[in-house]
């Protein structure tokens, strides 16, 4: 039995065999990382070209007669991804003036004030929030991206009212 194992194992080198493994697994690193590194750079240069192109509609589209929900959404989103966050809540303003209701532009209108380091907007937006819907006021507190307002007296007491509000 001893002899048997010893000539299958003569039989198939395990060299070759990791040499294989360890190329492919080299491969494979080399192709992910590229890939990654690859896509980054079309998110950015697509991104950019989008934002340009949303921007060329919106100029038309003033010029004959009115943008869209639609296209204020679309180029708000935009905005975000490209980290400009305060043309971004520009965007959704115009979104929420064709739409008042539309509760996700609201949220992410106060966010991208928020992320801006707009805080003399952020406030007036949530301060208008807080009365109107203070459930979505007090979700846009929670966000980490906002707790670095909570430390200033108005954005305190702003809180706590939304909290007030949002349990009557």
């Amino acid at each position: 039995m001893l002899l048997i194992k010893k000539t299958i194992m003569n039989q198939y080198p395990r060299k070759p065999a990791l040499i294989v493994l360890l190329v492919a697994l080299t491969l494979g690193v080399v192709y992910v990382s590229a890939w990654g590194q690859i896509e980054k750079l079309w998110k950015k240069q697509g991104s950019t070209q989008g934002i340009d192109a949303l921007e060329a509609k919106i100029a038309q589209l003033k010029a004959s007669g009115g943008v869209p929900a639609t296209t204020w959404l679309e180029y708000a989103n935009a905005l975000v991804e490209a980290k400009q966050y305060a043309k971004a809540a520009a965007a959704y303003k115009e979104l929420l003036l064709i739409e008042p209701f539309h509760h996700d532009a609201k949220f992410q209108c106060g966010l991208a004030y928020a992320m801006a380091g707009a805080s003399d907007d952020f406030y007036n937006f949530q301060k208008d929030l807080v009365y109107s819907e203070p459930k979505l006021a007090v979700d846009l507190f929670e966000r980490p991206e906002t707790q670095r307002f909570r430390a200033e007296k108005r954005f305190a007491d702003l809180v706590n009212e939304a909290k007030n509000q949002a349990m009557d």
